[in-house]
């Protein structure tokens, strides 16, 4: 059972427009984790097909992009669109960098030079000041050189988004609130919310979308060998939408993920088999 992807410590996955991904239309009762998971599966599965095999077996990075669905946003088209972007991370991993990584990533795919909302969510437990800190200050950087327009939170009660509002020098003006675990907004974080200009929009996204094993799991349906599925941790998921203004309508929507591991970590190293030659390769996109 030969390792596909021996060597390689970073993927970054892009799922495209799906939108357009006959598979996923009309199936809106799937719930976020589950959506992610088929995207994942799909374009993976697509760019494995497509790759040079030989190429694989000595890459370090790779960018796994599902190319028939990727859309940009043309010029024309783009004071129509409000595009938001719901950033999933970690704050005990993450850094200024994985938040930079992702908005950028982001922008870059849909050829954008701006995002007018990115909401932040991060694990129940890291809901504080402390844990949010490094990360909001890069979101307000961003606010300040107009690359975004303006910040939302998830699922944080009031004694949180007031903590967070207090601090920040950009105020959140989203926060919003997952109703399959809170069946009634609390009266106190509504009248925080109305008094400080908050809005409070429902949503039903799982504290971690995408959690390690996960993605280990969903790697291992794809490659058999147990060391190209193994140790994979996501550094970050980012969910972007596009609604056509004074529409509603989304006309773009689709994910990115970066996930990484330490291959030394592994037991054990595959070899690639002799008959592979070395080509001088670092990287492989499809």
């Amino acid at each position: 059972m030969i390792s596909v992807i021996p060597k390689m410590e970073n993927i970054l996955i892009h799922t495209g427009n799906i939108v357009n991904w006959n598979r996923l239309k009309g199936a809106i009762s799937k719930t976020a984790t589950a959506e992610l998971s088929e995207c994942i599966t799909a374009t993976v599965s697509s760019w494995l097909d497509s790759a040079d095999k030989d190429d694989l077996q000595y890459a370090i990075n790779a960018q796994c992009i599902n190319s028939k669905y990727m859309e940009t946003v043309t010029e024309e088209e783009r004071n129509e669109l409000k595009l938001t972007v719901k950033l999933f991370v970690d704050c005990r991993t993450a850094t200024a960098d994985t938040i930079i990584d992702a908005l950028s990533e982001v922008m870059t795919s849909l050829n954008v030079s701006y995002i007018e909302t990115v909401i932040l969510s991060v694990p129940e437990d890291q809901r504080s000041v402390e844990s949010l800190d490094p990360l909001w200050s890069v979101l307000e950087q961003h606010v300040k050189e107009v690359r975004v327009y303006s910040l939302g939170v998830s699922d944080l009660n009031k004694d949180q988004l007031q903590e967070l509002y207090e601090w920040t020098t950009v105020k959140p003006c989203i926060n919003q609130v997952n109703l399959t675990t809170c069946c009634v907004i609390p009266p106190e974080l509504t009248e925080y919310a109305r008094e400080h200009d908050i809005q409070l929009l429902t949503h039903n996204d799982p504290p971690v979308i995408l959690a390690d094993t996960d993605f280990q799991q969903l790697m291992s349906g794809l490659l058999t060998n147990p060391a190209d599925s193994s140790l994979w941790t996501p550094s970050w998921v980012a969910r972007y939408s596009a609604l056509v203004k004074c529409r509603g309508v989304i006309k773009f929507k689709g994910y990115s993920v970066r996930a990484t591991r330490d291959v030394r970590q592994l037991p054990y190293m595959p070899t690639a088999p002799r008959s592979f030659t070395t080509p001088e390769l670092d990287s492989v996109s499809a």
